[in-house]
């Protein structure tokens, strides 16, 4: 490999190298994950929510009970005080009393049945949240599982190609390494530019005849743009 080909394969790989950082930065699995995260973080505020108003709704429908089995209790008090009237006057007592108790019992299982229906939706809420947080873990354990291979197959394409990089470095004379280095400092990504024609590859600017003559007679195949003052790659044979 001639140092020409060595420069120009030194800044692919170095172009490459930062095309695979970016990859890695930027793998649309890390969006997913998060977005995939954030939902679960929604859904874990909403899943307290709907439990607190299941655990009212059945403290509620507890009490609802209670309620209703004192009301009972009072039922058979009466019909056994029933027995024992003497009078039209303690009977017809003993039958408003019966009234009362009838129409709190109706009140009740109105009431319960409005709660058990709420309640009823309350655990649909439930069960349908804590199925969403099993859907978005699954989902962010397999997001993540695809990071970690794209990742790592990202890191074996880095290191083969840093191998490669040091391989190339190393044959190159110290001058040109050195001036690569500072090319590459001086001009980011693109250190290194081919003459094509009569015009430079990175900086594109039409050579004078005067300039293009001077590098067609030295004909060096590491020269300097005269222009932007990269490495120019030239070919003259």
């Amino acid at each position: 490999m001639t140092d020409a080909d060595a420069l120009r394969r030194l800044q692919e790989i170095d172009l490459e190298l930062l095309r695979i950082s970016k990859e890695g930065r930027e793998l649309p699995q890390r969006a997913k994950i998060d977005a995939a995260k954030a939902a679960r973080k929604k859904v874990d505020g909403e899943l307290t929510k709907i439990v607190g108003q299941r655990k009212d709704l059945e403290i509620e429908l507890n009490d609802l009970g209670h309620r209703r089995r004192d009301c009972e209790r009072q039922l058979d008090e009466i019909s056994a005080s029933q027995d024992g009237a003497s009078d039209y006057r303690a009977a017809a007592d003993l039958e408003a009393r019966l009234t009362t108790i009838a129409k709190k019992l109706e009140r009740i299982d109105f009431e319960s049945d409005a709660v058990t229906e709420r309640l009823i939706t309350a655990e649909r809420a439930e069960k349908n949240a804590r199925g969403l947080q099993e859907r978005l873990d699954t989902e962010t354990a397999s997001l993540a599982a695809s990071a970690k291979e794209a990742l790592l197959a990202l890191r074996d394409r880095q290191e083969a190609l840093t191998r490669e990089r040091e391989s190339i470095s190393g044959s190159l004379p110290p001058e040109l390494q050195l001036r690569y280095i500072k090319a590459r400092k001086r001009f980011g990504t693109v250190a290194v530019e081919t003459l094509d024609g009569n015009k430079p590859s990175a900086c594109r600017v039409t050579l004078q005849p005067s300039q293009y003559s001077d590098l067609k007679r030295r004909a060096q195949p590491v020269d300097e743009c005269p222009y932007c003052h990269r490495i120019l790659i030239t070919d003259f044979s």
